[in-house]
């Protein structure tokens, strides 16, 4: 079947193989080989997980309109290849940008962009400067975009409050039995309840304004070229939609800040590395400092704990209801990556005067 899919989109050369690629929780990545006379070319098939995107049709809308608008912006500033530096469609022999298969699934293909890698977590500080640099960068180019041009994919995607309720919902309905199990994640979250709207309720009041952000901007979506190990592009582009830089800055933080990486077994080895924050903070600022209020700016540690606390919850709702959004490697993987999170935020608390103190000299 895979090969059928692929040879519907409008590849030069001849199919050579493919494999599963990547690490992805979401959506089904391979990697595809063709050679087209000799010369070995790569691209990036997906199919789209409608479980999480309903109307794949928009999320496909929302990519083009970005990596095209990106496209532009990077010829404006002399780049002759733009798309060496930012992910680029592959259409299908119709002349669409994804292709429907006989069962309703979404595909689509991206190029393979050769001279780029990407890793789970930071390798030093200099890794750290590039990916915060890199997610200003692309909130530098999308900044013409806005965002009312672009649909809201996954609604409330970041609006905290709801993951807290879901939370409650799952911890009320127990389908899997699990609560009893979960005792100091239940105490843990009940301290912390007065967090999950502090980024909402500023939204409301209009102090944060609105713009095109990335929404999962952690270590992985950020790559990173093999050889200058200076940041190339963003990627996985499905969650590009309206809300606030904060969303892509705490996420950064969370994602990049944590040494360790997100499945380490051992709890206690987990912290917010506060020379790697600087660093992301000095990179971000460096690209997205001028489009900020000084507001945005004073709010950016804030969002560290909003969203690192937001992704706790995630994790720790879907475990409750049986596992049944993230991608599993065993039963209690999601209680697991709860409790990373939990610790990064107890981490984060304990740093927090300091994160303060090194954003506002910036």
């Amino acid at each position: 079947m895979l090969k059928t899919i692929i040879s519907q989109f409008s590849i030069p050369g001849t199919f050579v193989k493919s494999r599963r690629f990547g690490s992805g929780l979401i959506n089904d990545t391979y990697l595809c080989e063709f050679d087209d006379s000799g010369k070995p070319r790569k691209f990036i098939l997906q199919r789209i997980n409608a479980s999480v995107f309903m109307h794949p049709e928009q999320v496909m809308r929302n990519v083009e309109t970005v990596t095209t608008h990106m496209a532009k912006r990077l010829s404006a500033e002399g780049i002759a290849d733009p798309y060496a530096m930012t992910p680029a469609l592959i259409n299908t022999r119709s002349g669409r940008s994804f292709l429907v298969d006989d069962n309703g699934a979404y595909w689509r293909m991206f190029h393979f962009i050769e001279s780029g890698i990407v890793f789970d977590t930071v390798l030093d500080r200099k890794h750290a400067y590039e990916v915060g640099r890199c997610v200003g960068r692309f909130q530098s180019l999308v900044s013409g975009l806005s965002p009312d041009s672009l649909h809201e994919t996954i609604p409330g995607f970041h609006y905290t409050p709801k993951y807290l309720a879901a939370y409650d919902d799952a911890v009320d309905a127990d389908v899997a039995g699990r609560v009893a199990g979960i005792g100091p994640e239940t105490a843990f979250v009940f301290q912390r309840r007065r967090l999950a709207p502090r980024l909402t309720d500023l939204i409301a009041s209009n102090e944060l304004p609105l713009r095109v952000v990335h929404n999962d901007p952690k270590v992985n979506n950020v790559m990173i070229h093999n050889e200058s190990g200076e940041a190339l592009c963003m990627l996985d582009l499905d969650t590009v939609m309206p809300g606030i830089v904060h969303f892509d800055f705490g996420d950064c933080v969370r994602s990049a800040a944590n040494p360790v990486g997100e499945n380490v077994k051992d709890l206690g080895s987990i912290n917010i590395d506060m020379v790697l924050f600087e660093a992301i903070t000095e990179g971000y600022l460096r690209e997205a400092g001028a489009l900020l209020t000084k507001t945005e700016i004073a709010m950016l540690p804030l969002s560290v704990k909003v969203i690192t606390f937001e992704l706790g919850l995630r994790f720790l709702a879907d475990y409750l209801r049986g596992d049944t959004y993230f991608k599993i490697q065993y039963p209690a993987h999601n209680l697991h990556r709860a409790r990373v999170q939990f610790r990064l935020l107890e981490s984060i608390e304990a740093n927090e005067d300091r994160m303060i103190a090194l954003v506002s000299k910036r």
